[in-house]
């Protein structure tokens, strides 16, 4: 009996193995990527949501808000600090959404009512105030995208404004 071994043979099968176990790896790569882009773009708009639940169950909240929003000059100590922090949050918020717009991660919709409601926003006077002062907290690229949003947005209007 010969019993030679054939050294190309299992070379063959060891590269098919190894082939085999790119491409399931890869799968199994694809499916986290995916997986892990959802649960972002969830974690923004939960984000979202809770800021506004904040803002809707507190009514000393809602008030620093609107007096902020419209004469952030007028702000001191504590309320300057706390209209501050919402801000922060809230801008903070719209990093991340627009970065899960820039990867693709967002439905169209999604991202055209984010996009929508920092408009709104960013047409306030209180508004502009903070972002002049905080805007170098932010990449150069979200900076740009909010200045070109302030730009176009036209007068505030979100709460009946004359």
């Amino acid at each position: 009996m010969n019993h030679a071994v054939n050294w190309e043979a299992i070379s063959a099968i060891g590269q098919i193995v190894g082939a085999l176990a790119v491409v399931i790896s890869l799968i199994y790569l694809a499916r986290e990527v995916r997986r892990n882009a959802r649960a972002a773009r969830v974690t923004a708009m939960e984000s979202i949501n809770q800021w506004l639940r904040e803002l809707g169950e507190h009514p000393q909240l809602r008030e620093l808000y609107y007096r902020g929003i419209n004469d952030f000059d007028s702000l001191k100590g504590a309320d300057l600090v706390g209209f501050g922090v919402l801000m922060l949050q809230l801008f903070h918020i719209w990093v991340e959404v627009y970065q899960q717009h820039l990867e693709g991660h967002l439905a169209p919709h999604v991202w055209r009512e984010t996009e929508l409601s920092l408009r709104d926003i960013i047409a306030y006077p209180g508004v502009q105030a903070w972002w002049r002062l905080r805007s170098p907290w932010f990449s150069e690229e979200f900076v740009k995208f909010v200045d070109q949003a302030q730009q176009t947005a036209g007068p505030p209007r979100l709460y009946r404004e004359p």
